[in-house]
């Protein structure tokens, strides 16, 4: 098992409660290894939670000699503003807000995430034909597997 998936094993085991959720689990380096921990929760992630899941889980780590390198650097923290979606339940959390989808074929739509499907989601994009000036609502419904990117748009109204 490579060390990204068993260091996110050993992060499941330490998470507060079943709203927090592990992101993404990243350790790379050439020279210095960096591990690196994405953390989100159903309800947001407080720092309090990411310093005991930092603790506990550096302490593992260290206990058990899962990194044969001396010197690393490890950083667990929260999904952060404008990071993109990466997980289901991400955008579950996300329905009703204003997010930016950027296709494979790499054409972007914006607009309001309206509901999360097994295979899709269903977005209320703006889209502004050529020539005209109004910006008209239009449904989508956009499988993952044609999403390379979804940004949640940060408001600051």
């Amino acid at each position: 098992m490579e060390l990204a998936a068993q260091i996110k094993k050993i992060v499941e085991q330490h998470l507060p409660d079943e709203s927090l959720y592990v992101v993404k689990v990243e350790a790379k380096g050439a020279r210095r290894l960096k591990v690196l921990i994405i953390l989100d929760g159903d309800n947001g992630v407080t720092i309090e939670q990411v310093t005991k899941v930092s603790r506990e889980v550096g302490h593992e780590l260290d206990e058990r000699d899962l990194i044969k390198d001396d010197e690393y650097q490890f950083e667990v923290t929260s999904a952060g503003v404008g990071e993109p979606l990466e997980l289901h339940r991400q955008y579950v959390k996300n329905v009703d807000r204003k997010i930016t989808v950027t296709r494979n074929n790499e054409t972007k739509f914006t607009g309001t995430l309206k509901e999360v499907k097994e295979e899709s989601i269903i977005i209320d994009a703006e889209v502004k034909e050529k020539g005209k000036k109004k910006v008209e609502i239009k449904e989508m419904d956009i499988p993952f597997n044609d999403i390379d990117n979804t940004v949640v748009e940060v408001s600051f109204k």
